[in-house]
């Protein structure tokens, strides 16, 4: 398999009723996850690539997600989540949830969707939620019935997997209005993601987002803040934390080496920005991941955890 999925996630309060299924072919993973959710089980992560999400149960879906263009109050049934955005999950009740992850390399969605003579850069780069998609629903269910067989076809798979894909961005796309007056296009938006993931090691100053989209410095930074929600350096803040994330799950790595890796100036700087995106400490975080990964079954991976889920595949 040439394509792996990489989320940095933290969960509490969720745990698997049975194992991971997966399917793989050119360009996308598709996980069908079954998990048991506690009163107060929430999550957080971030993706390195492309992301949609489906919860298959039937009534009204109990994830809740926040996050630059999601509300918290408002359930969701699909999601599609860009690259590289940072999300927060929440549940309105516990009990059994069952829903799909489909992962797709990011160049082969952009690819996916230039051929089919739609604007990939724009489509890809906004957030969607959908309290209800029939259509999509029933892709997503001939889908993990693909996977729950054990001898899909990868074919079969592919072409439901781009079909969902199609029904969640072209649909949307089309429904969905431009941004808000005085926010980023869709495509500068993307243009400056791509500049954060592809330089959040280094100082990356605010006039230098500014110019990769041809705007003035404040100018730019108040219409990043229209459309996100947040400025310009909390953006690149979440994306550094989350790449720490990563870093942390080597013990041999040492917090201060990790800060400045990802471009913080020193492991103060690295914690501050840590509480402020994941609530804990650096280092309370990684004692909570090897605790957690002491007492887990090593054959049936945490839900929405990617990491954990690759090594079991």
């Amino acid at each position: 398999m040439s394509f792996r999925p990489d989320v940095t996630s933290f969960l509490s309060g969720i745990r698997p009723a049975a194992p991971l299924v997966c399917g793989f072919w050119h360009g996308a993973v598709a996980d069908l996850w079954r998990v048991e959710v506690g009163r107060d089980g929430h999550g957080a992560y971030t993706a390195r690539d492309p992301r949609f999400v489906v919860v298959l149960d039937e009534g009204e879906s109990p994830l809740r997600l926040s996050g630059p263009g999601f509300d918290i109050a408002a359930p969701v049934r699909v999601a599609y989540v860009p690259a590289g955005l940072a999300v927060r999950s929440r549940f309105s009740r516990g009990g059994h949830l069952t829903h799909l992850d489909l992962h797709f390399d990011a160049a082969s969605l952009h690819h996916r969707l230039d051929a089919a003579g739609l604007d990939a850069a724009a489509l890809m780069a906004r957030p969607i939620a959908l309290p209800e998609a029939p259509d999509v629903a029933a892709i997503a269910r001939l889908l993990a019935g693909e996977l729950d067989g054990g001898a899909g076809s990868a074919l079969v798979q592919d072409s439901l997997g781009t079909a969902l894909a199609g029904k969640v961005l072209a649909g949307a796309g089309r429904a969905v209005p431009l941004p808000a007056r005085g926010g980023l296009t869709p495509r500068q938006l993307a243009r400056v993601d791509a500049l954060m993931l592809s330089q959040m090691r280094r100082r990356l100053p605010v006039s230098e987002m500014a110019a990769s989209v041809g705007l003035s410095e404040s100018r730019f930074a108040h219409a990043f803040r229209e459309s996100r929600g947040q400025s310009p350096h909390r953006a690149l803040q979440t994306l550094r934390v989350a790449s720490a994330q990563r870093l942390l799950r080597d013990p041999a790595r040492s917090i201060a080496d990790i800060a400045a890796e990802v471009g913080f100036a020193d492991q103060a700087h690295l914690t501050r920005a840590f509480g402020a995106v994941i609530g804990q400490t650096p280092g309370a975080w990684r004692r909570a991941q090897h605790r957690q990964g002491a007492q887990q079954d090593r054959t049936i991976p945490d839900s929405f955890d990617q990491d954990r889920g690759d090594a079991a595949r």
